[in-house]
């Protein structure tokens, strides 16, 4: 598979992530979260996405958004979902100014660099070299830490494309570089993914293991609208830079940018798979 993702992709993501973890996206700060759905909308849209936002009058600042690009009607439904809220962070906890995005050690250090700004980031980035032959639609919320309470209200009733596989926010990479594939209602699509993944994994030098279940929730799994609602029987796949050393919700949250590559290759080659 040829390069896809180069130093200046990595870049651009780091500039990227940069803006939304200076934005504070928190529920203590409307204007942060208003912000970066706000850049986020102008963002989709630039890509050929249509894009709606579902307004709770209670909190306006931090709508639902789905975007939907439909490229060809005869093709298969690619389907995400995340959040472009993050957690709070206790200052004094942390080394450096979880607000200001740092580079530590080659770790990108941030609040919500891996909890996700990093993996959504780059698939906008992605987005743009992604083959038409493959629908894709998102679907954001920005309510995620603090229990999506508007989305488990409105996503019970909402209408999706007929999505042929679910990718989550993120996944995970182990301390010894192998990769953690999260899977349910796996199917004949899903296993052809899988073996496409494995085979990027081997020309990495990396191994793998599988399980069957979603990936972990702050607030559990039983509460997730989107695994509540929008799942369904669909193939659901966990796949995403996110290791072992992230500190996800704790103090000195982080992401090893190296792991990009890597990333932008899978999704390419589950874009692929759908695609042929």
């Amino acid at each position: 598979m040829r390069n896809i993702w180069s130093t200046e992709h990595t870049n651009r993501t780091r500039i990227l992530v940069s803006e939304w973890v200076g934005m504070r996206a928190i529920e203590s700060n409307p204007k942060g979260l208003e912000s970066i759905h706000k850049d986020i909308q102008v963002r989709f849209e630039d890509l050929g996405f249509t894009v709606n936002l579902d307004y709770n009058e209670e909190a306006p600042y931090r709508p639902l958004i789905t975007a939907i690009r439909e490229s060809n009607p005869e093709g298969k439904w690619l389907g995400f979902w995340g959040h472009y809220d993050v957690e709070a962070a206790d200052e004094s906890e942390w080394k450096s100014d979880p607000w200001h995005m740092t580079d530590v050690d080659g770790r990108w250090i941030g609040r919500g660099v891996g909890d996700n700004l990093v993996p959504l980031a780059q698939r906008l980035i992605l987005f743009e070299q992604s083959d038409p032959s493959v629908n894709i639609a998102y679907f954001l919320q920005g309510e995620e830490e603090i229990g999506s309470p508007y989305a488990e209200q409105r996503y019970g009733s909402l209408e999706t494309p007929p999505i042929d596989l679910w990718i989550e926010e993120t996944g995970y990479f182990y301390k010894d570089g192998r990769q953690r594939f999260m899977i349910l209602n796996q199917n004949p699509l899903l296993g052809r993914v899988l073996e496409k993944l494995q085979t990027i994994l081997e020309e990495d030098g990396r191994s793998w293991t599988v399980r069957h279940r979603s990936l972990n929730k702050a607030f559990g799994a039983d509460r997730c609208p989107c695994l509540n609602h929008l799942l369904k029987n669909t193939p659901y796949l966990a796949i995403g830079p996110n290791d072992d050393h992230c500190s996800v919700h704790g103090a000195d949250e982080s992401l090893d940018p190296k792991l990009l590559s890597i990333c932008a290759k899978q999704l390419k080659g589950v874009i692929e798979v759908m695609s042929s």
